[in-house]
């Protein structure tokens, strides 16, 4: 009796601490200890609280929380733990629980009785609901964005594939077995060598993955796929895999496809158009040469506004013809250019223009004294920009331009600020700028085709052209070229 009171008196100790509810009974049925948690639910079941001595059996029997206690109960006092998982309750308010039956016996082997936890499962059940919903909505966006997560275990070469990425690919999860080999098999034959290069690259140099390939899908359709990925290592430095996503971009390569098609046509139709135009031109200006001037005023003056229009006309032919031109820009062309030689050469274009206007143009290339480019187009950028400070100038006020470099990050910036008349910029103001045609003001004469030509050209050296003003106080085109 003595060593069952202290086996008692342990297991009151050992149950202080838990918020399950834990009790254990001896082999009578006879409640011997109890937490918190157990008097809480007995309560609650029986509007009494419980109390030592007492006989569970027959409560066990009258109580839907309780019912699978006899059963589990009797399997521990004959030696087998065991457990049982029943829902309690309704709808919002159902429970799931758990209970836990584990024997304990005396020194000499001997079954004494029994502990018995119960433990919720509502808040696990909800968590693997949710993981489950998570899991459904994953998917689904996977298929609407139409793409898929992969992982490559190096050591065993196996490619673990979404099931979008089964759908991208064509085939069906089960009956294709993902390896580097397989993969490359449905990578088009003249993309599989840049395909390998790319993954090599990334496992040796430590890159992103980052590739565009086409693969052969069922009976020979073309897909375009996007691969990103990364590789992983061992602490030896070692490869161990990869993992990634692919999505497929084959309705946007066959868009931009579609798109530089078009263009291409459109560039052939302007040429054609412009070389059609130029002979009559050429014509009507060399007639105005030979016109017999001073016989006839009103046809002087005629004669004149003819030669005016058609010499407009023979410019803005030309500077169509330049800006398809400068869109085909080699890069292999680019050079370090001083911008240093660059103001001379616009300097002496200008030079009527800043004598006329009483300009001042200041340089500081301190932060950065070159840039990566075709010299011609650097000398028109800056040409056009301070030719366009000078014409949207405040009257009775010398422009002042200042052109200045900064380093950044990832490449340099160069910018052209002026003291002239400014504008109030809204978004949609600032894209039209840009625009064939478009001026940053209707107040002055031009043809608008400057900054144009200046956005085609920083495009063509593969920068990018912003521009800042305020209305009375001047404006600043800031061009971000990259290292």
């Amino acid at each position: 009796m003595k060593e069952k009171q202290v086996r008692i008196n342990n297991d009151k100790e050992a149950l202080k601490a838990k918020n399950d509810a834990i009790w254990a009974m001896d082999k009578d049925f006879l409640l011997t200890a109890y937490n918190k948690a157990f008097k809480e639910r007995f309560k609650k079941e029986f509007q009494e609280d419980p109390q030592v001595g007492l006989n569970l059996r027959s409560y066990y029997k009258k109580s839907i929380f309780f019912r699978t206690c006899e059963q589990g109960s009797e399997r521990a006092l004959d030696r087998y733990a065991t457990s049982s998982r029943q829902s309690v309750g309704v709808n919002e308010d159902a429970e799931v629980i758990e209970f836990f039956f584990q024997p304990y016996m005396d020194t000499s082997g001997e079954v004494t009785g029994c502990c018995i936890w119960q433990k919720c499962l509502s808040h696990e059940v909800e968590n693997i609901l949710r993981l489950k919903e998570s899991e459904r909505k994953y998917k689904e966006t996977q298929a609407i964005g139409n793409v898929g997560h992969w992982s490559w275990d190096m050591t065993k070469d196996e490619i673990t594939w979404s099931d979008q990425i089964f759908r991208i690919y064509g085939q069906v999860p089960g009956k294709f077995e993902a390896t580097y080999g397989a993969l490359m098999e449905l990578i088009h034959p003249e993309d599989r060598e840049a395909f390998n290069e790319d993954v090599q690259r990334c496992i040796t140099e430590k890159l992103p993955h980052d590739s565009t390939n086409r693969i052969i899908v069922g009976d020979g359709e073309i897909r375009y796929v996007q691969h990103k990925g990364r590789a992983f290592y061992d602490t030896n430095g070692n490869p161990t895999g990869m993992a990634g996503i692919t999505r497929d971009v084959t309705k946007d390569m066959l868009a931009s496809q579609q798109i530089v098609q078009q263009n291409h046509e459109l560039q052939n139709f302007i040429r054609i158009i412009s070389h059609n135009l130029r002979g009559p031109i050429s014509n009507l200006l060399m007639l105005s040469k030979i016109y017999d001037w001073g016989k006839d005023e009103m046809n002087d003056d005629i004669v004149r506004k003819i030669e005016q229009t058609t010499e407009a006309l023979d410019q803005t032919i030309k500077d169509l013809s330049l800006s398809l031109s400068l869109k085909n820009a080699e890069k292999e062309q680019f050079r370090e250019i001083a911008l240093t030689d660059v103001m001379k050469d616009v300097d002496a274009l200008l030079a009527e223009e800043v004598t006329d206007s009483n300009a001042i143009i200041r340089t500081d290339f301190s932060k950065a004294e070159t840039i990566l480019g075709l010299k011609a187009y650097l000398a028109n950028i800056v040409y056009n920009l301070i030719l366009n400070a000078i014409h949207y100038g405040k009257e009775e006020v010398s422009p002042i331009i200042e052109i200045r470099t900064q380093a950044t990050d990832d490449g340099i910036t160069l910018e052209v600020s002026d003291n002239g008349i400014g504008m109030e910029l809204t978004p949609e103001r600032e894209k039209k700028i840009f625009d064939l045609y478009g001026r940053l003001s209707g107040t002055t004469e031009g043809k608008g085709l400057g900054l144009y030509l200046v956005k085609t050209q920083v495009e063509a050296m593969e920068g990018k052209i912003e521009v800042r003003s305020e209305k009375d106080v001047g404006t600043t085109f800031a061009i971000h070229f990259k290292k």
